[in-house]
Parts: C-alpha cells; sequence; structure tokens
C-alpha cells in the first residue's frame, strides 16, 4: 500500500469488504503497530504507537461502533481521557459550542448520551476527536447508521471541515457517496493498493472495475 493524502481534501477509501480499509486506517491512528513500512506526516517520518500518541500528530478516529460512556454527557464524553489537570465543564462547554458553531453541528453537550439519536451519538465522536486538536479525521463507514437527511447533514459538515483545511478520510464502498462528496478516491484491493483517481474524472464504472479487478 501506498497511499498519500492532501491537507483540505476529502479523500475516500474505497474497496470491497476485507481489502483492508480499515486495518490501514487502525494503523494511523494508533490502534494496529504496522510490522513494517513507513508513515510521513508533513514530510516527517513519524512511528504512531497509540491513539493518544496519534492525537499529538493532529490524527483521530471516528469508528463505525462508537466507544461513548452511556450515562455520561456528551460533554464529559468528549473531554474524558484528557489529561491537563483538573476538568472543567464550564469551560468544556463554551469551546464545545465553538467548534459546534464553526462547522455546524447541533448538539446539546449537557445530553446524556442514552437519550440521543445514532447521528447525535457520531456528532460528540466527531467533535471529540476536533476537540483534541485533529487536523486529519478518519471515518469509517460513516454512514452505514443514518438517513438519508442526516448523511446529507454530514456531509455538508465534512465539505465546511475541508474548507477550513482538515484532511478528512472516508472509508466506504458506497459509489455514490464517493462521488457525491470526495475530491479523490483511493482503492484497494484484497489488501493491495490499486491507485487513486480524480472524483471529477472518474465514474462507478471504472470504480467497480478497479474495486473488483474486472469489469462488471
Amino acid at each position: 500500500v501506498n497511499l498519500t493524502v492532501r491537507k483540505g481534501e476529502i479523500l475516500s477509501l474505497l474497496g470491497e469488504n476485507g481489502s483492508g480499509k480499515t486495518t490501514l486506517m487502525n494503523m494511523i491512528s494508533g490502534i494496529y503497530y504496522p510490522d513494517e513500512g513507513q508513515i510521513f506526516i508533513n514530510g516527517e517520518e513519524v512511528k504512531i504507537s497509540s491513539p493518544e500518541n496519534a492525537y499529538t500528530y493532529g490524527i483521530g478516529m471516528i469508528h463505525q461502533h462508537f466507544k461513548l460512556v452511556d450515562i455520561f454527557t456528551a460533554a464529559e464524553n468528549i473531554v474524558l481521557g484528557i489529561n491537563d489537570g483538573k476538568y472543567n465543564l464550564k469551560n468544556s462547554v463554551e469551546e464545545i459550542k465553538k467548534i459546534s458553531e464553526q462547522y455546524g453541528f447541533d448538539i446539546d453537550p449537557e445530553k446524556k448520551i442514552y437519550t440521543m439519536s445514532v447521528s447525535e451519538k457520531q456528532t460528540v465522536e466527531i467533535i471529540k476527536v476536533l476537540y483534541r486538536g485533529a487536523d486529519i479525521l478518519i471515518l469509517d463507514e460513516p454512514t452505514a447508521v443514518l438517513t438519508p437527511q442526516e448523511t446529507e447533514k454530514l456531509f455538508r459538515v465534512l465539505r465546511r471541515m475541508r474548507d477550513d483545511g482538515k484532511c478528512i478520510i472516508i472509508i466506504t464502498h458506497k459509489l455514490h457517496e464517493v462521488l457525491s462528496l470526495s475530491d479523490r478516491v483511493a482503492v484497494l484491493r484484497k489488501g493491495e493498493y490499486v491507485g487513486t483517481v480524480n472524483t471529477a474524472e472518474t465514474d462507478e464504472a471504472q470504480l467497480t472495475e478497479m474495486m473488483v479487478g474486472k469489469k462488471i
């Protein structure tokens, strides 16, 4: 695999189930440690040994299965695990509101997780990553759990983040979403990198062929 991601772009990582998309992103976000190879950020080689370590490089991943504490509020979940002395939830709530306004999130920081819709929980996960200062956001199958309306809302937020200079990687196998959202598409097949194409210059037929290895 040889993958390059640019600042201020949405890159779709496309491939069939089992092609290695999540595994690759788990290496970049510090969950798995690669057996070999190199990772560079801004031209500098880095070693990413844990998700906490990944945050120091501005990398955060939003997983398909959310990792939230149900009986905590959104704000409590967002600050949980940040080791900067004493928690000041009042200040944190202000900061969360600021992030929400900047990107167009719709969230009540005081709301308990167990009373939230799936879309709201996903919003908490995304803000959790932004709150920690991530510039590179990885979303694993983010629309699998959303209605079409919620998906469109999420895409609007992601475009705002991109325009703000963030780098967004979306793991997906939904071709119509790839074509409507991303700037470029990188394709994996059976654990190997097939290539990257500009979204504006491709179509479903070409992407399917890249994914599967033959015309369908």
